[in-house]
């Protein structure tokens, strides 16, 4: 799916090269990184509500694809690419945004830089889907 994506892509880093592009794609392209997404989704949220503070984190000021804003340059481009880049995931899903609904996201993102995401709906058969393997939550005693 990644290098479906990279392949269509024209973005650019903050540099005009490609760099960037490639590490966030490296990124939200992870499996658990579109499991959050998918789980945002399928509750209603919007589709950054899991990531975007994790993004703000990885992908700050001093970062080829910086998503956070800085009193030189708001960055906003790279959050909109951002955005796109998650519509991208989700079609492959098969979701679609839910007609209007872009919205803020909630307080629970704890999110400084992302206002706002669309929210999205399953709506056909996506050309992936998730298959969850040996999965164990292991529980121990706090000292």
């Amino acid at each position: 799916m990644k290098d479906e994506f990279l392949f269509k892509t024209h973005m650019l880093d903050k540099n005009g090269e490609k760099t960037g592009v490639d590490q966030i794609a490296d990124y939200m392209f992870r499996a658990d990184m579109i499991y959050r997404m998918k789980l945002a989704s399928d509750m209603g949220l919007p589709v950054l509500t899991l990531i975007a503070r994790e993004l703000e984190e990885k992908f700050d000021e001093n970062s080829s694809f910086p998503v956070t804003a800085t009193k030189n340059d708001p960055n906003a481009l790279s959050r909109q690419n951002v955005g796109r880049i998650a519509k991208f995931i989700m079609d492959k899903l098969g979701y679609v945004p839910a007609a209007g609904r872009s919205v803020r996201l909630p307080a629970v993102s704890k999110s400084r830089y992302f206002s706002t995401s669309a929210v999205y709906e399953k709506k056909k058969k996506g050309s992936y889907d998730f298959k969850i393997t040996d999965f164990v939550i292991h529980l121990q005693k706090t000292k």
